[in-house]
């Protein structure tokens, strides 16, 4: 039984949520209307947004954290922000987050895609500037949420590794940023894989995203996950969900 409930027109992002027995989990709230629709949908899944146990986002960049403030402050006092661990050094000034390079031939096309999902004004509306890869702007990460609900998974040390929630795992997967992670869960052979693969091709199969920090490891983060799992469902930061009965990573594109 699948566990991920892909939201609709959430905005430049896709949003999705997990969805447990014993909770939810939110991935990718990249505006404050993407907040409000997180909203709605837990109550059409006959849910409680106090259910929400945590919030957290594939990597650190303005589409996919912009909302996080807004929801948060609807969600019960125990709800945790969860961040990948290279996080913690931007939000403390140690490191600015990754310049990402081919902004023409990566992300306009990516953004001409995701326009298609951007259903009212809200979408275009964030918590504040942080998440944004430009050289001036790279310092800005501050985050409205109390400092003492914001926890990190991994340190480090592997490169897979258990999410705490679920039977969902932490697939570190640099390349699109630094920071970069996809969520996998063996069981249902589900695979959340943020900007590491974009559904912006008319094939509908996916694509290695060409917006990225760093190729080489983008490729590489791609090559230990065919050589590891086989999702039968992918979901991607932007476009379609891509399936495939057998393993949806075959399909995809390297450019």
């Amino acid at each position: 039984m699948l566990q991920v409930h892909p939201i609709a027109n959430t905005g430049f992002s896709r949003t999705y949520i997990i969805e447990d027995l014993n909770g939810l989990l939110v991935v990718d709230v990249g505006s404050i209307g993407a907040a409000r629709d997180v909203a709605k949908y837990v109550k059409h899944l006959g849910r409680s947004i106090e259910e929400i146990a945590y919030i957290t986002a594939t990597h650190f960049h303005i589409d996919h954290i912009g909302g996080i403030e807004h929801l948060i402050k609807q969600c019960g006092a125990t709800t945790r922000v969860l961040f990948n661990w290279r996080v913690r050094d931007y939000l403390t000034g140690k490191k600015k987050i990754s310049l990402i390079r081919n902004w023409r031939s990566g992300l306009i096309p990516a953004t001409a895609v995701s326009a298609r999902y951007v259903r009212r004004l809200s979408h275009f509306f964030f918590m504040n500037l942080s998440g944004i890869p430009l050289p001036w702007m790279r310092g800005m990460v501050n985050i409205p949420v109390d400092r003492e609900r914001i926890g990190f998974f991994g340190d480090g040390t592997a490169e897979r590794y258990a999410l705490g929630f679920g039977g969902w795992e932490v697939i570190e997967t640099p390349g699109h940023t630094e920071d970069s992670v996809s969520f996998y869960n063996e069981m249902t052979r589900e695979l959340i894989c943020g900007d590491l693969i974009v559904n912006i091709s008319k094939s509908g199969r996916g694509i290695l995203n060409r917006f990225h920090w760093r190729g080489d490891l983008l490729k590489e983060s791609f090559a230990y996950l065919c050589a590891n799992m086989s999702p039968i469902v992918l979901y991607p930061g932007h476009g379609e969900v891509i399936r495939d009965k057998n393993n949806a990573l075959d399909g995809v594109e390297i450019s």
